[in-house]
């Protein structure tokens, strides 16, 4: 875990030295080592403007790199993250899903640079063109925003998404990171079939939503994230408050890990659903 301090220093003296006359690697790698650093350092809602200045330092730095080469994927797919990062942390409800579709925009920028997704989604659709995708985190980055987008949306955002046919391209997407690297993120493939299935408006699946979740938690047991969708997405929607209580409990209690912004955020809102078991309890 870091702390905030020197590195706000550090990150002044990296952004004052010109951009010009660097590469696109070199910009991004600037900005993977500010992004590293800020995802080691503890989120807390005292610090949350100064992290936010970090992440969104960062995000200039993959734009300057884009400014050169628009079509350069690091920088495209980082952008995505980032811009998930940003709308799930940092923003109040009413901002996050245009964050979102920007942060989507960038991941389906990122799979459109391979002529390959390009020629096959022109002559079979989306759905088809993920299919020969590789990279994972242009899948899944694309995934999480545009889901997140959704599901923003409340009920009306969801039965859309349907009608609109989104909900099989987003099936495609989750299949495809699936298929590739079950573990990337630390189980985040299987978060998101958990989350698909917890969420869709017309076929719920609480059987997948489980055993989705525990195969992630089997594999990355101290991944915060993957306990706290476990008691949100399967234990909660259950009634199994009791059960909800001791899982969420554990995520507050637990020892912060290498993924110190994320553990911290987990952290907060584990305590705001924790508040909602509490009332369920007799």
């Amino acid at each position: 875990m870091s702390r905030l301090g020197p590195w706000t220093l550090i990150v002044s003296v990296v952004l004052a030295v010109s951009c010009f006359g660097q590469t696109p690697t070199e910009l991004t790698a600037q900005a993977d080592a500010l992004f590293a650093q800020l995802w080691i350092t503890q989120y807390t809602l005292s610090d949350a403007p100064q992290l936010r200045e970090m992440l969104e330092e960062a995000m200039q730095l993959y734009a300057q790199a884009l400014i050169q080469d628009p079509a350069y994927v690091p920088a495209l797919n980082m952008l995505a993250r980032c811009h998930y990062t940003l709308a799930d942390m940092f923003l109040p409800e009413k901002e996050k899903a245009a964050i979102h579709a920007k942060g989507q925009e960038y991941g389906e920028r990122a799979l459109r640079a391979d002529p390959e997704f390009v020629r096959v989604e022109k002559e079979s659709g989306f759905a088809e063109a993920v299919k020969v995708s590789s990279d994972i985190a242009a899948l899944f980055w694309t995934y999480s925003n545009w889901a997140r987008k959704v599901d923003l949306g409340g009920a009306v955002g969801l039965i859309g998404a349907v009608l609109r046919g989104d909900d099989k391209k987003l099936l495609a997407l989750m299949e495809r990171c699936l298929e590739l690297d079950r573990g990337y993120i630390a189980g985040g493939p299987l978060r998101a079939v958990a989350g698909y299935w917890a969420k869709h408006p017309l076929s719920k699946d609480p059987v997948k939503v489980r055993t989705s979740l525990e195969e992630a938690i089997a594999a990355y047991p101290d991944y915060l994230e993957n306990q706290l969708f476990y008691a949100e997405y399967y234990l909660i929607p259950a009634e199994m408050w009791v059960e909800a209580k001791a899982r969420l409990q554990a995520v507050i209690d637990a020892p912060l890990s290498e993924d110190a912004l994320e553990d911290g955020h987990v952290k907060i809102l584990a305590l705001d659903l924790l508040s909602l078991v509490e009332g369920k309890l007799p």
